[in-house]
Protein backbone atom coordinates (compact mmCIF):
# COMPACT_ATOMS: atom_id res chain seq x y z
CA UNK A 1 0.00 0.00 0.00
CA UNK A 2 1.53 3.44 -0.82
CA UNK A 3 1.05 5.97 1.61
CA UNK A 4 0.31 9.95 0.83
CA UNK A 5 4.08 10.84 1.42
CA UNK A 6 5.15 8.16 -1.02
CA UNK A 7 2.22 9.62 -3.78
CA UNK A 8 3.60 12.71 -2.75
CA UNK A 9 7.37 11.94 -4.11
CA UNK A 10 6.42 9.92 -6.86
CA UNK A 11 4.58 12.82 -8.57
CA UNK A 12 7.41 15.67 -7.46
CA UNK A 13 10.12 13.07 -9.38
CA UNK A 14 8.01 12.62 -12.13
CA UNK A 15 7.15 16.62 -12.47
CA UNK A 16 10.63 17.69 -12.06
CA UNK A 17 11.70 15.50 -15.00
CA UNK A 18 9.28 16.65 -16.80
CA UNK A 19 10.19 19.97 -15.80
CA UNK A 20 13.65 18.97 -17.12
CA UNK A 21 12.84 17.61 -20.77
CA UNK A 22 10.87 20.72 -21.27
CA UNK A 23 7.40 18.70 -21.86
CA UNK A 24 5.44 21.57 -20.17
CA UNK A 25 2.05 20.14 -20.41
CA UNK A 26 3.08 16.84 -18.27
CA UNK A 27 5.01 18.90 -15.72
CA UNK A 28 1.42 20.61 -15.43
CA UNK A 29 -0.30 17.88 -15.25
CA UNK A 30 2.34 16.60 -12.71
CA UNK A 31 2.59 19.82 -10.58
CA UNK A 32 -1.56 20.09 -10.24
CA UNK A 33 -1.20 16.04 -8.92
CA UNK A 34 2.04 17.24 -6.59
CA UNK A 35 -0.72 19.88 -5.26
CA UNK A 36 -3.15 17.71 -4.82
CA UNK A 37 -1.34 15.42 -2.72
CA UNK A 38 0.54 18.35 -0.76
CA UNK A 39 -2.61 20.05 0.26
CA UNK A 40 -4.47 15.81 1.03
CA UNK A 41 -2.07 16.32 4.42
CA UNK A 42 -4.12 16.34 7.60
CA UNK A 43 -3.81 18.82 9.79
CA UNK A 44 -3.24 18.11 13.31
CA UNK A 45 -5.48 17.26 15.84
CA UNK A 46 -6.87 19.18 18.02
CA UNK A 47 -6.14 17.63 21.20
CA UNK A 48 -2.44 17.55 20.14
CA UNK A 49 -2.53 20.88 19.71
CA UNK A 50 -4.06 21.78 22.93
CA UNK A 51 -1.16 19.24 24.46
CA UNK A 52 1.36 21.56 22.54
CA UNK A 53 -0.08 24.62 23.33
CA UNK A 54 -0.84 23.67 27.10
CA UNK A 55 3.27 22.49 27.17
CA UNK A 56 4.69 26.08 25.83
CA UNK A 57 2.37 27.66 28.52
CA UNK A 58 3.68 25.36 31.30
CA UNK A 59 7.73 26.02 29.83
CA UNK A 60 6.99 29.99 29.68
CA UNK A 61 5.78 30.22 32.80
CA UNK A 62 8.58 28.09 34.60
CA UNK A 63 10.76 30.26 32.76
CA UNK A 64 9.46 33.49 34.20
CA UNK A 65 9.50 32.34 37.31
CA UNK A 66 13.16 30.91 36.92
CA UNK A 67 13.96 34.53 35.64
CA UNK A 68 12.54 36.27 38.80
CA UNK A 69 13.96 34.25 41.16
CA UNK A 70 17.36 34.74 39.56
CA UNK A 71 16.95 38.58 39.33
CA UNK A 72 16.10 38.80 43.00
CA UNK A 73 19.01 36.36 43.44
CA UNK A 74 21.81 38.39 41.48
CA UNK A 75 20.23 41.92 43.05
CA UNK A 76 20.24 40.54 46.96
CA UNK A 77 23.78 39.07 45.96
CA UNK A 78 24.89 42.61 44.72
CA UNK A 79 23.39 44.33 47.79
CA UNK A 80 25.05 42.08 50.20
CA UNK A 81 28.27 42.19 48.10
CA UNK A 82 28.33 46.27 48.36
CA UNK A 83 27.45 45.84 51.97
CA UNK A 84 30.72 43.60 52.50
CA UNK A 85 32.48 45.46 50.73
CA UNK A 86 31.95 49.05 52.41
CA UNK A 87 32.49 47.18 55.88
CA UNK A 88 35.83 45.89 54.68
CA UNK A 89 36.89 48.88 52.93
CA UNK A 90 35.69 51.44 55.54
CA UNK A 91 38.83 51.54 57.30
CA UNK A 92 40.79 52.56 54.34
CA UNK A 93 38.96 54.99 53.05
CA UNK A 94 38.80 56.86 56.44
CA UNK A 95 42.43 56.15 56.65
CA UNK A 96 42.84 57.61 52.78
CA UNK A 97 40.87 60.86 53.69
CA UNK A 98 42.47 61.62 57.10
CA UNK A 99 45.69 61.07 54.96
CA UNK A 100 44.82 63.39 52.24
CA UNK A 101 43.04 65.89 54.79
CA UNK A 102 46.56 65.76 56.77
CA UNK A 103 48.37 66.42 53.66
CA UNK A 104 46.66 68.98 52.28
CA UNK A 105 46.54 71.09 55.75
CA UNK A 106 50.71 70.17 56.27
CA UNK A 107 51.08 71.54 52.59
CA UNK A 108 49.15 74.56 53.35
CA UNK A 109 50.61 75.99 56.46
CA UNK A 110 54.13 74.80 55.06
CA UNK A 111 53.17 77.39 52.38
CA UNK A 112 51.81 80.12 54.62
CA UNK A 113 54.71 79.49 57.17
CA UNK A 114 57.12 79.88 53.64
CA UNK A 115 55.48 82.91 52.64
CA UNK A 116 55.75 84.74 55.79
CA UNK A 117 59.29 83.93 56.59
CA UNK A 118 60.52 84.24 53.27
CA UNK A 119 61.36 88.17 53.74
CA UNK A 120 60.45 89.34 50.49
CA UNK A 121 59.49 92.79 50.25
CA UNK A 122 55.70 93.33 49.71
CA UNK A 123 54.83 90.59 51.50
CA UNK A 124 52.29 91.26 54.47
CA UNK A 125 49.96 88.81 56.24
CA UNK A 126 46.83 90.58 54.47
CA UNK A 127 48.25 89.50 51.00
CA UNK A 128 49.02 85.88 52.30
CA UNK A 129 44.90 85.87 53.75
CA UNK A 130 44.14 87.30 49.97
CA UNK A 131 45.94 84.69 47.89
CA UNK A 132 44.40 81.94 50.19
CA UNK A 133 41.10 83.86 49.58
CA UNK A 134 41.54 84.08 45.46
CA UNK A 135 42.34 80.12 45.75
CA UNK A 136 39.98 78.87 47.66
CA UNK A 137 37.40 80.92 45.50
CA UNK A 138 38.50 79.38 42.53
CA UNK A 139 38.52 75.92 44.07
CA UNK A 140 35.23 76.72 45.07
CA UNK A 141 33.51 77.69 42.14
CA UNK A 142 34.91 74.18 40.44
CA UNK A 143 31.22 72.49 39.85
CA UNK A 144 32.38 69.35 41.03
CA UNK A 145 33.26 71.18 44.53
CA UNK A 146 30.01 73.42 44.34
CA UNK A 147 28.27 70.39 43.60
CA UNK A 148 29.88 68.43 46.29
CA UNK A 149 29.37 71.38 49.41
CA UNK A 150 25.41 71.63 47.96
CA UNK A 151 24.98 67.24 48.67
CA UNK A 152 26.71 67.86 52.25
CA UNK A 153 24.51 70.71 52.78
CA UNK A 154 21.11 68.67 52.20
CA UNK A 155 22.85 65.55 54.03
CA UNK A 156 23.44 68.23 56.56
CA UNK A 157 19.97 69.40 56.72
CA UNK A 158 18.27 65.83 57.07
CA UNK A 159 20.12 65.16 59.39
CA UNK A 160 19.55 67.99 61.54
CA UNK A 161 15.83 67.68 60.73
CA UNK A 162 15.76 63.45 61.54
CA UNK A 163 18.00 64.50 64.72
CA UNK A 164 14.94 67.59 65.74
CA UNK A 165 12.42 64.75 65.07
CA UNK A 166 14.31 62.21 67.33
CA UNK A 167 14.57 65.22 70.29
CA UNK A 168 11.24 65.94 70.01
CA UNK A 169 9.57 62.59 70.60
CA UNK A 170 12.02 62.03 73.42
CA UNK A 171 10.82 65.74 74.92
CA UNK A 172 7.35 64.65 74.12
CA UNK A 173 7.61 61.16 75.74
CA UNK A 174 9.14 62.41 79.06
CA UNK A 175 6.45 64.82 80.15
Amino acid sequence: METNGDDLDRHVRRWLAAEEQNRDDDADAEFRKVFAAASAVAPPSPSFVNETMTAVQAVAARDRRLARLTRVAVLGMGVSGAGVLTWFSAGLIVSAMSTALTAFLDLTIGLIVGAATSGQPGTTVWSIFANLGRAAAAFAASPTVTLTILVIQALAIAALAALQRILGSDLESSR
